[in-house]
């Protein structure tokens, strides 16, 4: 079985259609987004309606929820203009995706005969979709987590059956394997390669990110005899006629 991994499209629907065009060429089983879809000030409700047309799998993000829960005064400039352009169709859809600290998805449950049993989602990390995984805030940029860092954020949610652990949240595609000898894969994002943060963490009161080139970002997956074989991948495209002139990048990824 070969999945295709993507994450934080951010409503840039050019960046998805490359990402489209370029799974064609492979041969995948499943693809499987990670959330942050639609949220940005591009293209959301058109990014809603091509994804509606594919068979794909769908984890919500943090945008996904603040979209749908907060109220319209409360919302970040990006989430409230996204709000904006969806229709009820487009929100009943939002809404159908599996929330990201669901014990379903950290257990292999929710999609077993698509995915496997040994395969567990989540969009940030299991126990919260706004808390960073791999990558910890440092002064103004993000490292490599440690491995106890990892294992602290991971608790008790990730049964030990689990050999495969997908997350995004950070926009930075990294795999990291874990001395269990479980592999976590973030694909980086599709549509949104940079932005800022001013979410205090506790050695960093603003950070970026950023990763180099405006490629659309996705990894593909599969097993062989020796256990799961990643394939991070880059598309280029053509990002200039994503202009962000309607609201300003969102800092909260």
């Amino acid at each position: 079985m070969r999945l295709a991994l993507v994450s934080d499209i951010h409503g840039n629907l050019a960046a998805l259609e490359a990402v489209i065009e370029d799974l064609e060429t492979r041969q995948i089983d499943q693809v499987v987004n990670l959330g942050d879809t639609l949220s940005g000030p591009l293209l959301p409700a058109q990014t809603a309606h091509r994804l509606q047309k594919l068979p794909w799998l769908h984890v919500a993000g943090n945008h996904e929820r603040q979209v749908l829960r907060l109220p319209l005064a409360r919302q970040s400039a990006s989430d409230a203009f996204t709000s904006g352009q969806l229709s009820q169709a487009d929100r009943l859809w939002l809404g159908s995706h599996s929330d990201s600290c669901g014990v379903d998805l950290h257990r292999g449950q929710r999609w077993p005969a698509q995915l496997g049993p040994d395969v567990a989602l989540c969009h940030g990390s299991p126990r919260s979709d706004v808390e960073y995984l791999l990558e910890t805030p440092i002064d103004e940029m993000v490292q490599l987590s440690s491995t106890n860092e990892i294992l602290e954020r991971l608790g008790h949610h990730i049964p030990n059956h689990i050999t495969l652990l997908a997350c995004g949240h950070s926009h930075v595609a990294r795999t990291v394997t874990l001395p269990s000898g479980l592999l976590i894969v973030n694909p980086g994002s599709v549509g949104l390669p940079a932005y800022d943060d001013d979410h205090a963490y506790p050695r960093s009161r603003y950070h970026r990110v950023e990763n180099g080139t405006p490629q659309a970002r996705y990894a593909v997956v599969h097993k062989n005899r020796h256990g799961w074989v990643c394939e991070l991948i880059s598309v280029p495209y053509d990002h200039e006629s994503m202009p962000e002139s309607v609201t300003p990048i969102p800092r909260v990824p």
